[in-house]
Parts: C-alpha cells; structure tokens; sequence
C-alpha cells in the first residue's frame, strides 16, 4: 500500500490538517481528525499522471507545483545562527582553530543534510505540501517568477 502525506492548507495558506491517503484509492474528501465535520474536497481526476506523479494539486486544483529538500527551514536557521553566534565568540577570545571546526562542522552537517534529505512538493497557490511520493529527479524547484505570480 503506498501512502502519500499531504499537508493541507487552504486558499489563504493557513494550516489546516495533516492526512494520509491511500494512493491505491484517493478519497474524494478527507477531514480533519479533531474535527470531522471540517471536511476538504479533493481533486484526483487530473491531479495524477501516467507515471503515477501528481501533476497538480489536489486540494485547489493548481497545475504550478515545485520541490524543495523536506526539512524543516526553522531548524536550519536555528543551527545557522547557533554556529554563527559561537564562531564569533570563540573569534572574539582569539581561538582561531575552534572557531573553524565549528563552522566547518555546519559545512560537513548542511552537505549531509543535502543528499539525505527527503524531497516533497508543494503548491504555489496553497502551500499545500506533499510527501512520501515519487518525484521527477527533474521536477523543477521554486521560481521567483512563478511564486510572485500567486502572491
């Protein structure tokens, strides 16, 4: 059974609820799990390809969809700024060396997080995400032109 984890969110961006769906038999609308009377509507007649890629988004109907590396951006900025703010204190006690490996470090844990790092796609209209899918090796990342267009 292949099942495919969709982040929902609706016209506004705003989260809404996290599903599992059955790819073997997408249901026409899933809802919520706190609350089933909130129920979402989904388009699956042309949002799946020969190749058994999604083509558009199910959730508003979206054919623009990128993908990016699934990993959680917030985190990133954390580690960045961690190792940031210790290489400048151990620059600032005159501790060269130390301050190095702490950056090269970053460098070696960024590398990593690259190549093992899963890939999702997203919705530029909705920002509804999609993992634990097949993905294009080629499917196109985010463009600044396309993005500007569904701001």
């Amino acid at each position: 059974m292949i099942r495919m984890r969709i982040d929902l969110r609706d016209e506004q961006r705003r989260h809404l609820f996290d599903v599992d769906i059955d790819m073997q038999a997408p249901p026409s609308s899933v809802s919520a799990p706190n609350n089933p009377a909130r129920r979402i509507h989904l388009q699956w007649e042309h949002a799946m390809g020969n190749n058994g890629q999604l083509n558009r988004c199910p959730a508003c109907g979206c054919r623009e969809l990128f993908a990016r590396k699934d990993f959680p951006q917030r985190l990133g900025l954390i580690l960045v700024l961690a190792a940031g703010t210790a290489a400048l204190i151990l620059f600032g006690f005159r501790q060269l060396l130390p301050a190095l490996v702490v950056l090269g470090s970053l460098v070696v844990l960024d590398a990593l997080i690259f190549l093992f790092a899963a890939r999702c796609l997203v919705c530029y209209r909705c920002r509804s995400e999609f993992r634990k899918l097949p993905i294009h090796p080629k499917h196109p990342g985010w463009d600044l032109g396309t993005g500007e267009k569904y701001r």
